[in-house]
C-alpha cells in the first residue's frame, strides 16, 4: 500500500513539474516602421495596416496578446508564448511584417514588479 501510495504522489508531482515547464512566458515585441513604409501616407493608407490591425485584433481575442502601447515613434505588445521561437513564429505570421511594413523585435520579458497597466 505504501509503494502504491508513494507512486501516486510522484506521478503527481511529475505532472505538476510538467506542467511549470509548459507553461507560457511574455515576450515583448517592440515594432518600429520598416523599408516598405511610405513617409507620404497616413498609417491607414499604408499597405498591409488593415491586415496588421486584424492580426493583433485575433491575437488580443485568443488571449496572447497581454499589452499593447505606443511610445515615440515605436509600438510594443507583451505576448504570450512557448519558447521565443513560439512568439517569433506567432509576430512573423502578420504579413505587415511579412512584407516589411514593420520591422520588429522580440525578447522575452523578466517581470521583476508584477502589477497592473491601465489608462
Amino acid at each position: 500500500m505504501k509503494l502504491i501510495l508513494g507512486f501516486i504522489f510522484l506521478m503527481l508531482a511529475l505532472s505538476g513539474k510538467a506542467q511549470e515547464i509548459v507553461k507560457d512566458s511574455l515576450y515583448i515585441v517592440t515594432y518600429t516602421t520598416g523599408p516598405s513604409w511610405d513617409q507620404s501616407k497616413a498609417p491607414g493608407d499604408q499597405p498591409y495596416f488593415k491586415e496588421h490591425s486584424q492580426h493583433l485584433s485575433s491575437l488580443r481575442k485568443a488571449g496572447v496578446i497581454t499589452m499593447g502601447a505606443r511610445y515615440a515613434e515605436k509600438g510594443i505588445i507583451v505576448i504570450k508564448a512557448k519558447s521565443l521561437s513560439h512568439a517569433q513564429e506567432i509576430v512573423t505570421s502578420d504579413q505587415a511584417i511579412a512584407n516589411q511594413l514593420f520591422n520588429t523585435d522580440v525578447q522575452k520579458l523578466s517581470v521583476f514588479y508584477p502589477g497592473c497597466v491601465e489608462r
